[in-house]
């Protein structure tokens, strides 16, 4: 798929999030855990979320998707075992988290060959190993493949070697039906990480410390369906009030969760940007002047993605069009998770960006430059792709983004959104 942009456009008017692509893919594979119907409201229309039902219909899974009112109604009763290959998981990182429940159910996993994923660079698994391993999992790596027996696993404290979510909520998963307490050290915090463990708190699952790096988790076997609303997607969110802020533009988020955005709120306020909330509704009135910190002083500004409750990594990239949108000034961005990740901003020199890469994990970015319209390709990166579109919005003249399939596994209706806020905007 390509997008196609016309440059210096304002955007303005109201949105209602989507549901968390992270939360969803978390939550339906915990559904595994239950031999009863359990439904999902405010469920994404989203590629990876067609990835994970396909799977899980392989698997036994009665699935009852209606797109349209955003719900989902899952029964695992008839679940079985089933051994799973590259065929069936896709180019998709996230499939690993299947590995908690599906330990939890059979008490046995069997990956023939580990699926993919995005053009970020090297993501390693040894954290999920090593903390089942913690539980008493026997795992078996080969080179590209993962088979897992939990028959002796028991209730134990851990520590996380990372502060992975995926990794985090696997455990939590696999946890929530041992007897005994687990207690993780080095938990993972992000929203999609509560939501899951206040999807299965309603269930009967004791967790304590959510939202917090040490939890501990009480299992229960008497697990009870429940109906769970999805949280509203954070990166979704943001995205719009950047491209709100990048143009000047007016805008309202319904459902902003502003109890979440403390840190990626003051990452806005560092350009001048500051977002007002009317109960639960993020604003943005189109007043704000783009600046860039320090920059009257000479000095770079930077901006670090951080483990949560600081900046997610996956909305670094959405910062980067606000630095060009500045008169004048430099920001460093700094991706330390991913070695890959900000290698697709030499597109953005097609433009007249000046940007300049000091290593894999970061790049400068100088302020002030002529944007121009241009042909760029985007890489299968979702956020990149987002923040290509809002750098040729911001352009002047014309920009065709080829390629831009990754936005529509994060970002259901994103074209036909961006229309209602008063974009040209066409994809081909």
């Amino acid at each position: 798929m390509n997008i196609k942009v016309k440059g210096g456009q304002v955007i303005s008017g109201e949105i209602f999030p989507s549901g968390s692509k992270n939360s969803a893919v978390a939550i339906i594979p915990a559904t595994i855990l239950f031999d009863k119907p359990v439904r999902l409201e405010n469920i994404p229309n989203i590629k990876d979320v067609d990835r994970l039902v396909k799977i899980m219909e392989k698997l036994g899974s009665k699935i009852r998707w209606n797109r349209q009112e955003e719900y989902m109604e899952i029964d695992n009763m008839n679940l079985r075992f089933e051994g799973l290959d590259k065929e069936d998981l896709g180019n998709m990182k996230g499939t690993a988290l299947l590995w908690g429940p599906m330990l939890a159910r059979f008490g046995k996993v069997s990956f023939r060959e580990l699926p993919g994923g995005c053009t970020l660079g090297i993501r390693p698994l040894d954290a999920h190993y090593e903390a089942f391993k913690e539980l008493g999992v026997v795992v078996k790596e080969g080179p590209n493949s993962a088979e897992m027996d939990a028959t002796d696993a028991v209730a134990h404290d851990l520590w996380l070697t990372e502060m992975s979510p995926t990794a985090t909520e696997n455990i939590i998963t696999l946890a929530s039906v041992l007897p005994g307490k687990t207690k993780i050290t080095g938990a993972a915090s992000e929203p999609q990480v509560q939501d899951l463990c206040n999807f299965l708190v309603k269930s009967g699952v004791k967790i304590s410390g959510i939202g917090s790096d040490i939890l501990e988790i009480e299992g229960t076997r008497n697990l009870t369906p429940v109906t769970h609303r999805i949280l509203s997607d954070h990166y979704e969110i943001t995205t719009y009030l950047a491209l709100a802020a990048a143009t000047h533009g007016k805008i309202k988020i319904k459902n902003a969760i502003p109890e979440m955005f403390p840190h990626i709120n003051h990452i806005f306020s560092k350009f001048g940007v500051k977002v007002e909330y009317e109960g639960d509704t993020a604003v943005l009135d189109g007043k704000h002047k783009i600046n860039i910190h320090g920059s009257d002083c000479g000095e770079t500004m930077a901006v670090k993605a951080q483990p949560w409750p600081s900046l997610p990594v996956d909305t670094l990239p959405l910062f980067i069009p606000l630095a060009l949108a500045a008169p004048g000034g430099q920001v460093l961005f700094h991706n330390w998770m991913y070695e890959s990740g900000l290698f697709w901003t030499t597109e953005l020199t097609k433009m007249g960006a000046n940007i300049v890469i000091c290593d894999p994990h970061r790049v400068i970015v100088n302020a002030g430059q002529k944007l121009r319209g241009a042909t760029i390709e985007a890489p299968y990166i979702i956020r990149a792709v987002v923040s290509l579109v809002m750098t040729a919005l911001i352009a002047d003249g014309e920009s065709t983004i080829l390629n831009a399939d990754a936005l529509y596994r994060g970002h259901p209706k994103f074209v036909e959104n961006l229309k209602k806020l008063g974009v040209k905007i066409e994809e081909s």
